[in-house]
C-alpha cells in the first residue's frame, strides 16, 4: 500500500492559529493522523483490483457484449413493431379514404340520376310544346296557302283573262 504524508505539526499550528487551544489542537491532529492510517490500510487501490479480479475484464466485456446484443435485439424488435402499428394505421387510413371516395361518389351518382330525371322531364315538356307550336305551324302555313290561293288565283285568272 502506498503512505499518505499527513503533517501533523502543520495541521495542528493551522488550528491554534484559527484559536483552538493548543492541547486540544495536538489531540485533533493525532486523531486525524489516525483515521488517515486506518483508512489508507482500506483503501482499494488499482493495484488491488488487478490483483483480484485477474480475469474479471473478459468476463465482464463478454457481460456488456451480451448486454448490448440483448439491446440491439430488444431494439429491433420495437422497430418491428412501431412499424407494424404504422402499417396497420396506413392500412385504416386508406380504407377510410376509400370508404369516403365510394360515398362521395355515391351522393354524385345519386346527383346526376336526379339532374338526368329533371332534364327528362323538361325534355318531354318542351317537345310537347314545341309539337303544338308545330302543328299551329303546320296549320298556318295551310292557311297562308288558302289565302294565297284565294288571292292569286282572281289576280292570275283576272290577268290572263280567263
Amino acid at each position: 500500500m502506498s503512505a499518505i504524508a499527513f503533517d501533523t505539526l502543520k495541521y495542528s499550528r493551522r488550528l491554534m492559529e484559527a484559536g483552538v487551544p493548543k492541547q486540544q489542537a495536538e489531540v485533533q491532529a493525532e486523531a486525524m493522523a489516525e483515521a488517515f492510517v486506518f483508512n489508507v490500510e482500506a483503501l482499494v487501490t488499482r493495484d488491488y483490483l488487478d490483483a483480484r479480479l485477474g480475469g474479471q475484464d473478459a468476463r465482464i466485456d463478454a457481460r456488456f457484449t451480451s448486454q448490448n446484443a440483448f439491446l440491439e435485439q430488444r431494439f429491433a424488435e420495437q422497430d418491428a413493431y412501431i412499424e407494424q402499428r404504422f402499417a396497420q394505421q396506413d392500412a385504416r387510413i386508406e380504407q377510410r379514404f376509400a370508404e369516403q371516395d365510394a360515398r362521395i361518389e355515391q351522393r354524385f351518382a345519386e346527383q346526376n340520376a336526379r339532374f338526368e330525371k329533371r332534364f327528362a322531364a323538361l325534355d318531354v315538356r318542351l317537345e310537347r310544346e314545341l309539337g303544338a307550336v308545330h302543328k299551329q305551324l303546320h296549320l298556318h302555313g295551310w292557311i297562308l296557302a288558302l289565302v294565297a290561293a284565294s288571292t292569286v288565283v282572281p289576280a292570275v285568272s283576272a290577268l290572263l283573262g280567263y
